[in-house]
């Protein structure tokens, strides 16, 4: 048996050196989810997942690997890679909402001079990233697709002004598109540690609004075209490395942050994973906080995500 010291990336993704890319991709997701911190695993087993995927995802960086494997000088995995044990009590590093928002960022995986990161350190170390996305003047004519604009720079204002300067580790990434149509389109995305949060946008006249989980009614009416549901599940696809969650932010007037308010159905279950919570800007900024801060190790910025992030922004 080989010693764990001696496994290579194919071995913490349990595969062998002639796995399909398809496999790659499937091995990673379950690697990724049964090492992330949100679901009882670690950070030097989840950070190495992912450090491993991006190696044997590209097939350039996976063909310089195989052949630094044969030569014998690929990098190999550590010992903490092994799979973690069912009995295993972890720990968890967690630290209080100031604590976290205080903090300085921490990246992940380390760079140095000699083993530059995987992303410009430009783009690293900046914590706003892309603009909301300007419908063209035929988008324009659809119904609420003006209102989700405004709604969107709204949004991307409110974020970088009240909430970047408090949280050095949070990473905003304004305009993606993670699908190929406008319905798989997500104003914003704020990623810290482990989680990231999809944000859509409204611009919300005054009236009574409830949300069930599915439709959104403003005076017992559908109000706007909801499409951050396909967007959080997209998401969630894409990253499964991340806890990801949804918010449908609702801009009313602008003396209140606090309007419009939105109410629930007493049997709406807000905790579900695909759940999207509504509300206005002001209740986003506090439940916002407390859904990135309370995640391990939030003060860390994932560089392979961020820049998977940064791409779905560039489309």
């Amino acid at each position: 048996m080989a010693n764990p010291s001696d496994r290579t990336y194919y071995g913490v993704l349990g595969l062998s050196p002639e796995a399909t890319a398809k496999q790659v991709k499937d091995a990673y997701r379950r690697a990724a989810r049964s090492t992330h911190p949100d679901a009882g695993g670690t950070a030097e087993l989840f950070h190495e997942v992912a450090v491993a995927y991006e190696t044997l995802a590209d097939p350039e960086r996976r063909r310089r690997y195989d052949q630094g494997i044969g030569g014998g000088t690929a990098r190999r995995a550590p010992e903490a890679a092994r799979a973690p044990s069912r009995s295993a009590t972890p720990t968890p590093d967690r630290t209080s909402d100031d604590e976290a928002f205080a903090r300085q960022p921490v990246y992940e995986p380390p760079f140095s001079p000699q083993s530059p990161p995987i992303i410009p350190l430009t783009l690293a170390g900046s914590q706003l990233h892309g603009t909301a996305r300007q419908p063209g003047f035929f988008a324009r004519m659809g119904a609420g697709s003006g209102a989700r604009y405004d709604g969107e720079r709204r949004t991307a204002a409110l974020l970088e002004h009240r909430f970047l300067a408090g949280f050095p580790a949070a990473r905003l990434v304004n305009g993606l598109q993670v699908g190929d149509d406008a319905g798989t389109e997500a104003g914003h995305a704020v990623l810290a540690g482990y989680r990231l949060a999809v944000i859509d946008s409204l611009q919300a006249p005054p009236g009574n609004y409830r949300w069930d989980g599915q439709a959104l009614r403003r005076n017992g009416r559908i109000a706007g075209d909801v499409r951050i549901i396909e967007s959080v599940r997209r998401v969630q696809d894409l990253f499964p490395e991340c806890n990801v969650q949804g918010w449908l932010v609702l801009h009313g007037g602008e003396g209140n942050p606090f309007e419009p308010i939105v109410d629930y159905p007493p049997s709406l279950d807000k905790s579900a994973l695909t759940s999207v919570h509504v509300a206005n800007p002001g209740t986003l900024l506090r439940e916002l906080k407390k859904f990135l801060a309370s995640g391990p190790q939030p003060y860390v910025v994932q560089l392979p995500v961020l820049g998977r992030l940064l791409h779905y922004a560039e489309r």
